[in-house]
Parts: structure tokens; C-alpha cells; sequence
């Protein structure tokens, strides 16, 4: 039966080629549409996801009141990673960032200037995953001035990342840094990129130094599995009332602590001192329905079209009755019909999409390869488009 139909849908549409290619054509456009409109989506959802513990990571945020002015930080104090992990046992792990001014770096004659160096704890690869390509995670910022660059970041010096590895480039201050770890480059979809991390303990002076009252760390922390957020809340009050107000009452400041998962920051954080540009959930939401319209616009399209050729084809369905075809048996032929021209625009489609890719992405501002469209949950996305809009489109 089913060989049947497609003989007798491929049969009609190259009966009437003009119709069937106008048909085509208006849901190629459509779908192709939509389909660039569902990678941005799925992109701009994805982020930060590739970690293992992201459903347990929260950046620290500052909620700052003075007097003539409120706003917010992304930032801390440094001591809070070590007051939390010391007292708070229901924190298993703390990991602050702190960027390096801009520096020169150089390894025998290659001199370039790092603007995205940080420093960070040792158990900044238990808490992220961040792939190593060479090096330990468990150690690889262990001792003073350990560095782990990205992939990206030891070709500049080095004419292969293996070969970066124990290797060291000097600061123009003649300070010598011993790479101990080759990192994959930073994932696109991550709120926050670098291109070297470098031992928290090269820089004693903030453990003698950090106080109370300086902010510009970025701080996480991962908690345990569904743990109630209410109860973290509450211990970072309580830091603020034993810490962080005996510094800034007399001011007339006032600070609060609060907590933001890490999927949620490129999309629902609208702080200004981010690290990275971030999305906006309104837009996933437009964007989603617009999609949506643009597939229903394309299908209405097929319909009216279909519509208006039904005269022409009142004689054979009245002929297909008189043989025999039965009422259920119509219905399926013309939806095999438009299932079909679905399949054929969907073709079409992705032939665009690799086609045009490129210019998608210049103007997203992304860097999506064609392989994303291989991910299953595009590939379900395509399988419901095509069925959507065959008996959409064919339910006339």
C-alpha cells in the first residue's frame, strides 16, 4: 500500500510540474527559515549544558544599595570561595576567576599580548569540563605559576600544542610560567571564555591582601544535587551580617548575595560587567514563534494552492470512487501527496541551509557548523516539521 502511494504522489507531482514546483518552492522557503531560526534557538539554549555538573553550578552575584543608587555585580570579595568551602559543608566546591591585567608574554622570538588570562583555583577541572588535551586536570595548577593555555592560544607560541606542553613563556616582567596542561579550545555557547589559566597561588598577595571590601572575582560554587537554594540563601546572608556589613554599614551601603545557575546566565542574566555579551530569553520566545508562523504561513500557502487546483482534480477523485477507493483511501493519497513535497522541500532545505550557513552566521554573530543540524534533537525538530506540515499542509 504504502508503495502504492508514493508511486501514485510522485505520479501526480510530475504531472503538473509548474504547480508542483511552486508548491515546493514555498515550503522550501519556509522551512529553510524556520530551520535557521531552530539552530539559533538550540544554540542560544545550549549554553554552558556541556559541563557535567551544570544543573549544580551557581555564579555568585553582588546586589549593591547606596545611598543615590542601586545595582548589580557579578562579582565578589575574594575571601567568600574560602569562606564557604571552610564552614558550609553543603559546598563541595568553590572556584574563583580573577582576569590578569593585559600583559606581553613571549617564548623565544614570539611576542604576542594576552588580554584573557585569569587566575583560578586548582580545582577549577573538578568543578568545569574543561577537556585537557595534554596535562593532568588533578594537577595541572597544583604549584605557583602553572599555566594552562587552549589549543588556540599554544599554536601562537608553539608550532603544536603537544609540543607547548612543560614548555614556558616569560611576562615582560621576566616572570617565567611552566605550561602544565592543553585544554580544548572554550566552547562558542560559554558565558565566559579565556585563553590561559593560571595558578590562584602565583599570586600570594590576595591571600594576604584579600579583604572584605574589594570586589572583582568571579565566584562559583557547585552544590549538591536538588538542594534547596532557600537554605544556600540563607548562609550568605548570614556571611553578610558576620562579614561583609561591619565594612560597609558605616557607609550606608547595603550588600546581598544571590545566586545564579550557570544555564541560566546567557539568557536571564542582564548585568553589565559580564565577561561575554549575553542573549535574551525574549528573543528565544519571538524567534520561536516566528518559526512556528513562517511553517503555518508556507503550509497555508500549499493549502490555498491545493484548494484552488481541487476542481481540476474533482474528476479523478469522483473516477477513484467509482472504481472502489473508499473514503479513508483518498485522505491517505493526498496526504502522501504532501508528505512527499515535504520530504522533497526538506531536501531542498538543508541544501540551503549548508548553502547559506555562512552568511547565518555572520549575520547571528555565531559560529555554527553544518554537523549541528546531525544533533538528534535537530533531527527529531526535522522529522516533526516534515510530518507537521504534510498533514498541515495536506489536510485541506
Amino acid at each position: 500500500m504504502l508503495k502504492n502511494l508514493l508511486t501514485i504522489s510522485l505520479r501526480s507531482l510530475t504531472k503538473d510540474k509548474s504547480f508542483s514546483g511552486i508548491n515546493i518552492l514555498g515550503l522550501t522557503l519556509g522551512i529553510t527559515c524556520s530551520l535557521f531560526l531552530l539552530l539559533y534557538i538550540l544554540d542560544e539554549l545550549s549554553f554552558d549544558r556541556y559541563h557535567k555538573n551544570a544543573n549544580n553550578i551557581y555564579r555568585i552575584v553582588s546586589n549593591i544599595q547606596e545611598p543615590d543608587n542601586a545595582f548589580t555585580w557579578a562579582s565578589t570579595q575574594f575571601p567568600l570561595a574560602e569562606e564557604l568551602v571552610d564552614n558550609y559543608p553543603e559546598v563541595e566546591n568553590a572556584v574563583r576567576f580573577i582576569q590578569i591585567d593585559q600583559t606581553i608574554f613571549n617564548h623565544g622570538d614570539k611576542q604576542f599580548t594576552e588580554a584573557e588570562f585569569y587566575l583560578t583555583d586548582s580545582t577549577v577541572f573538578d568543578m568545569f569540563s574543561y577537556r585537557l588535551i595534554y596535562g593532568d586536570p588533578a594537577t595541572a595548577l597544583d604549584n605557583s605559576f602553572s599555566l594552562v593555555l587552549t589549543e588556540t592560544a599554544s599554536k601562537k607560541y608553539f608550532s603544536s600544542p603537544q609540543e607547548a606542553l612543560g614548555e614556558s613563556i616569560k611576562n615582560q616582567q621576566g616572570e617565567e610560567f611552566k605550561i602544565t596542561g592543553i585544554i580544548e579550545d572554550v566552547p562558542n555557547n560559554s558565558h565566559f571564555k579565556f585563553q590561559g589559566l593560571v595558578s590562584l597561588s602565583t599570586r600570594p598577595q590576595f591571600q594576604r591582601n584579600g579583604n572584605w571590601g574589594g570586589f572583582g572575582i568571579f565566584t562559583y560554587i557547585q552544590l549538591p544535587t536538588n538542594y534547596d537554594l532557600a537554605s544556600m540563601k540563607a548562609s550568605l546572608n548570614k556571611i553578610v551580617i558576620e562579614k561583609v556589613n561591619p565594612v560597609f554599614e558605616r557607609f550606608g551601603i547595603k550588600v546581598v548575595y544571590d545566586l545564579q545557575k550557570i544555564t541560566d546566565i546567557h539568557l536571564h542574566s542582564k548585568i553589565a560587567d559580564e565577561a561575554e555579551a549575553g542573549g535574551d530569553i525574549s528573543y528565544i520566545y519571538i524567534f520561536g514563534a516566528v518559526a512556528v508562523f513562517m511553517l503555518l504561513i508556507a503550509c497555508i500557502n500549499y493549502m490555498n494552492l491545493a484548494t484552488a487546483r481541487s476542481a481540476n482534480r474533482a474528476k479523478e477523485v469522483g473516477i477513484r470512487k467509482v472504481m472502489g477507493s473508499e473514503r479513508k483511501q483518498l485522505i491517505y493519497q493526498f496526504l502522501a501527496e504532501s508528505i512527499v513535497v515535504a520530504l522533497i522541500a526538506l531536501a531542498l532545505s538543508l541544501v540551503s541551509v549548508f548553502v547559506l550557513l555562512p552568511y547565518f552566521n555572520v549575520i547571528a554573530n555565531k559560529t555554527l557548523p553544518f554537523s549541528y543540524v546531525m544533533q538528534p534533537v535537530v533531527i527529531w525538530g526535522l522529522v516533526i516539521i516534515v510530518f507537521f506540515t504534510g498533514f498541515v499542509g495536506g489536510s485541506y
